[in-house]
C-alpha cells in the first residue's frame, strides 16, 4: 500500500468537500442554529413550569431561623425533623422512601449567601421555587429590622442549589439543566458531524462511478489506496466540524456565568472526554464504511440516499427515545441501546451525562464496537473493491456473496449492454 496515495486522494477529498457550500451550511450554520432553538425553547418551557401536582409533601429545614410560626406556611409545607447527624442520608432515605416529595434545606449562613439546599427525586417545576419564594420573602418581612439582611435578598429570597441523588455535587438552577440538556446536544452534534461527512463521501463516491472517473483512478490508484485516502480526508473534515463547535461551546462558557453553570452541569470528568472521543472515531469510522460501501453499491445518488437515509435513522434511535433516558437511564431499553453498535455511541454519550455507566456496560459495548467497525470496514474495502469497475451495474447482495465464496476479485457480470 503506497501511503503517499492515499495521503493525495485525502487531501482532495478535504479542500474539494470544505469549499463546497453545502457542506459549510450544514456543518456551521444548520447546527448553530438548531442548538440555539432547542435551547431557548427549553428555556422558556422551563420558565412556563407551573404543575406542582407532584408535590403533595414538601418539607422544609431551617438551619437560619429564618421561618416565623406566625407566617402561614404554602398548602403541603411542613417542617421536617432531621438528625444533626447524617442529616442529608436521612433527607436521602425520606426521598427515596416517598415519605416527602422534595426538601428545602436553609442554610445556617443564609443570611449572607441566600443558599437553599433543595433535594428531589423529580424534576423541579418553577412553580414549586416560586412558592418557596413567597413564603421566604413573607418571613423575611415579619421579621422587619430584627434580621439584618442584605436588601436584594428581599427581592431575589433564594439562590436554589440542587440536589440530585446520584452525585453528591451541589448544583445551580443552570447547572441542573445542562445535567439534562447538554448530553442531548452533544449527541445532536455528534451525529450530524458523523453524517454530515459520511455522507458527502458516500455522494462522492456515486458520482465518481457515474461519470467515470473511478475507473481512470482505478488505473493508477489501488481500491485500498483509495479508500483510506477518502477515509482520512473526511475524517478531517469531522474533526473540523467538531474544533469549531468545541471552540463556539468554550466562548459560550467563559464569557457567561449562566453558560458556565449550565456547561457544569454534566459533570464530565476526563476518562468520560476519553471514552466520548474514542466512541466517536469508532462511530464515524463504522459509519463512513457503511457509506462507502453504499456508494459503491449503487448506480445512482438517489439509491443511495434512501438507504443511507435508513442507516441514519438507526444511529439516531436513542435521541427518539429520550424521553426513556432521562427518566431511567439504567433501564433495559438504554442498556440494550449501549449494546447495540449502530446506537451505542450515542446510548453511551447520553448515558454518561445523566448517570454513573457501570465499567462492565462500557466494556462490553466497546468490544461490540471495535468487532462490528472492523467486520465493516473489511467487508466495505470488499465492496469497494467489486463496485469500482462495474458501471451501471448494482452490486446484488448475490453478486457479494459468490464473490466472497470464490474469494475473488471481482465477480463475472456483464457491465456493458450487449
Amino acid at each position: 500500500m503506497n501511503f503517499h496515495k492515499s495521503w493525495i486522494v485525502a487531501r482532495r477529498e478535504y479542500w474539494v468537500n470544505f469549499r463546497s457550500p453545502g457542506f459549510l451550511f450544514m456543518a456551521f450554520v444548520f447546527p448553530l442554529m438548531i442548538l440555539g432553538l432547542m435551547f431557548f425553547v427549553t428555556q422558556f418551557l422551563i420558565k412556563r413550569e407551573s404543575n406542582t401536582d407532584n408535590f403533595k409533601k414538601v418539607g422544609y429545614v431551617d438551619y437560619a431561623g429564618i421561618i416565623q410560626r406566625d407566617v402561614e406556611a404554602p398548602k403541603g409545607y411542613f417542617v421536617l425533623d432531621v438528625p444533626e447527624v447524617d442529616s442529608e442520608a436521612y433527607i436521602e432515605q425520606q426521598l427515596e422512601d416517598h415519605k416527602v416529595d422534595a426538601v428545602f434545606v436553609i442554610a445556617a449562613n443564609y443570611t449572607l449567601t441566600g443558599q437553599v439546599d433543595l433535594y428531589s427525586q423529580k424534576s423541579i417545576p418553577e412553580a414549586l421555587k416560586e412558592d418557596f419564594d413567597t413564603f421566604l420573602s413573607d418571613n423575611l418581612v415579619a421579621q422587619g429590622s430584627n434580621l439584618k439582611v442584605p436588601s436584594d435578598r428581599l427581592v431575589e429570597p433564594f439562590d436554589p442549589v440542587f440536589r440530585t441523588l446520584d452525585s453528591d455535587k451541589r448544583q445551580s438552577e443552570a447547572a441542573l439543566i445542562g445535567r439534562f440538556l447538554l448530553p442531548t446536544i452533544f449527541v445532536f452534534v455528534f451525529f450530524i458531524a458523523t453524517s454530515t461527512t459520511s455522507q458527502f463521501m458516500m455522494g462522492g463516491v456515486v458520482e465518481e462511478k457515474e461519470n467515470r472517473l473511478m475507473e481512470i483512478l482505478a488505473s493508477s490508484v489501488r481500491p485500498i489506496e483509495l479508500l483510506m485516502g477518502k477515509l482520512l480526508g473526511l475524517s478531517g473534515l469531522a474533526f473540523t466540524q467538531i474544533t469549531f463547535w468545541l471552540m463556539t461551546g468554550a466562548v459560550i462558557a467563559l464569557t457567561t456565568e449562566q453558560g458556565r453553570d449550565f456547561f457544569s452541569g454534566a459533570e464530565f470528568q476526563v476518562g468520560d472526554i476519553v471514552l466520548m472521543i474514542i466512541l466517536f472515531i469508532l462511530d464515524f469510522i463504522l459509519m463512513a464504511a457503511i457509506m462507502l460501501a453504499i456508494g459503491a453499491a449503487v448506480t445512482a445518488e438517489s439509491e443511495s440516499r434512501q438507504a443511507a437515509g435508513f442507516i441514519g435513522l438507526v444511529a439516531v434511535l436513542p435521541l427518539a427515545a429520550n424521553a426513556l433516558f432521562f427518566t431511567n437511564p439504567n433501564g433495559p431499553i438504554p442498556i440494550l441501546m449501549s449494546f447495540f453498535p449502530m446506537t451505542s455511541p450515542v446510548a453511551i454519550i447520553m448515558r454518561i451525562g445523566l448517570t454513573s455507566v457501570p465499567a462492565w456496560q462500557i466494556a462490553i459495548s466497546m468490544v461490540f464496537l471495535v468487532a462490528t467497525t472492523v467486520g465493516v470496514v473489511w467487508l466495505a474495502a470488499v465492496v469497494f473493491r467489486l463496485g469500482m469497475l462495474m458501471y451501471g451495474k448494482v452490486l446484488t447482495p448475490r453478486l457479494l456473496w459468490q464473490a466472497l465464496r470464490e474469494n475473488q476479485s471481482t465477480p463475472v457480470v456483464k457491465v456493458l449492454p450487449e
